[in-house]
């Protein structure tokens, strides 16, 4: 396959969500991710998160005196604050849920304004390549007279053997999604007040490469 330079997914929440639950469609959205870079062989080292904010945070009074972050308008002209974005790039090119998942709510527990009202989030794999074409993992470690070189050797190895089974995993839930649709596996995150997957299933192009 060739390479493909990033891999996004968006969602305009029905109605604001205070940071945590928000938090919780972040996590759904990032697992959803990652089966797309599985079903289409793709890896990824690099995470780009957005979070947009409402504009409710500023049309109550009290939100809006606590707030003393940068204001911009949205496309209606209305003032909102100025939404978060960052970056947080991995050890490996992967296509791993735990790695990517963990990232991303990492990445996003350092950007977000936990006392605003969010609206829009958006995710992306970014630097995506081929599976075919991953480099081995870049991660040094600095060992001294204490490190065991034997046990460091025992740890790696098992995480290469996690990371397997992970990948045999999640072929097989793309592989029951694509026969059953993507409704078919579901976690118990997917079941939790708040959570959009099912309904982002349900819909036709819910993820843009």
């Amino acid at each position: 396959k060739p390479e493909t330079n990033s891999i996004s997914s968006g969602q305009v929440l029905q109605q604001p969500y205070p940071a945590d639950k928000a938090r919780l469609v972040m996590q759904e959205m990032a697992d959803l991710l990652v089966y797309d870079l599985v079903e289409k062989g793709l890896v990824t080292d690099q995470i780009v998160l957005t979070v947009g904010y409402d504009v409710a945070n500023l049309q109550d009074a009290k939100r809006a005196r606590a707030y003393q972050g940068e204001v911009t308008l949205d496309r209606y002209g209305r003032k909102v604050p100025k939404h978060a974005h960052g970056t947080i790039n991995l050890a490996r090119q992967t296509s791993s849920g735990r790695l990517i998942v963990q990232a991303a709510l990492q990445l996003y527990d350092r950007i977000v304004d936990r006392e605003l009202l969010v609206r829009r989030l958006t995710i992306a794999a970014c630097r995506v390549v081929a599976e075919s074409a991953a480099k081995p993992p870049r991660e040094t470690l600095q060992l001294d007279i204490f490190t065991d070189p034997a046990e460091l050797e025992r740890a790696e190895r098992q995480e290469e053997e996690q990371l397997a089974a992970e990948k045999r995993r999640q072929q097989a839930i793309v592989g029951i999604k694509r026969r059953y649709g993507k409704n078919a596996v579901l976690k118990g995150i997917n079941l939790t007040e708040g959570a959009t997957a099912k309904e982002r299933n349900a819909q036709i192009g819910g993820h843009k490469a």
